[in-house]
């Protein structure tokens, strides 16, 4: 019987893919959402001194 050899490129290019995908969903994870976050925050900061006044 004769075996097969390992594709020795294909393995390579697919962890790559793989981490490449992973490293740019981290990132949108961290920094994107945390603009969201930080943009959140200031608008709500500016609402607050209005709800603390009717109190």
């Amino acid at each position: 019987m004769s075996s097969k050899k390992p594709n020795k490129v294909l393995a390579p290019l697919v962890i790559a893919g793989i981490t490449i995908g992973f490293l740019g969903a981290a990132y949108k994870f961290i920094f994107v959402d945390s603009k969201r976050t930080k943009k959140d925050q200031t608008e709500h900061a500016v609402d607050k001194p209005v709800e603390d006044q009717q109190n």
